[in-house]
């Protein structure tokens, strides 16, 4: 850890660092996605993660290349009648970078309405979501009631591990629920 303490529900960068006078390697922690403190004549460094931490311990994961799973995915978003306005939802990936959010999202309405609902990153526009027009819809309620299909959907994060959520309308019957899975980190390869 680079500074501080351990803390028991935050999230890290993880850092591999160099000394280019002796070519010895290590690995550091820090609250810092961009400039980690650096111990004494470390002079090389490179974010190759992050990881979340929650009730005291790491969020297990696999990682491959840029590719982070959860080993057990949970459910963010379980709202019963959300409204037809603009939420914005907070995600259980890391923070203090934008992430490619991976989550499964089911909307549900037990009246039979047929629904459609839109997620969008907050760097976009507020949309309002649509079954004939642009930007059309992300996902969408049965009709005759019941269960939409769960669809996997990919939508950036902010920094703070957000992103929107809008339904074309709401009442008492609807249920929107999102679990996230995971989430895609260039981790500064295109910066």
């Amino acid at each position: 850890l680079d500074t501080g303490s351990e803390a028991s529900s935050t999230d890290y960068h993880v850092w591999l660092i160099k000394r280019s006078d002796t070519s010895v390697v290590d690995v550091l922690f820090s609250l810092s996605v961009t400039a980690p403190t650096m111990p004494t004549s470390y002079d090389y460094r490179r974010r190759i993660g992050s990881i979340v931490r929650a009730g005291a311990a790491i969020v297990l994961f696999t990682q491959d290349g840029n590719y982070f799973r959860r080993s057990a995915s949970i459910l963010d978003v379980n709202a019963t009648n959300p409204g037809n306005s603009a939420v914005t939802r907070t995600l259980s990936v890391p923070t203090g970078l934008n992430v490619q959010a991976l989550m499964n999202v089911m909307l549900t309405d037990t009246v039979g309405n047929t629904n459609t609902g839109y997620l969008s990153d907050l760097a976009s526009n507020d949309e309002t979501p649509s079954t004939t027009a642009a930007p059309l819809g992300t996902f969408a309620s049965e009709a005759g009631g019941g269960e939409g299909p769960a669809l996997q959907v990919v939508i950036r994060t902010n920094t703070s591990a957000q992103i929107r959520s809008r339904l074309r309308f709401s009442g008492a019957s609807t249920v929107l629920k999102i679990a996230t899975l995971g989430w895609t980190d260039t981790r500064g390869r295109d910066a």
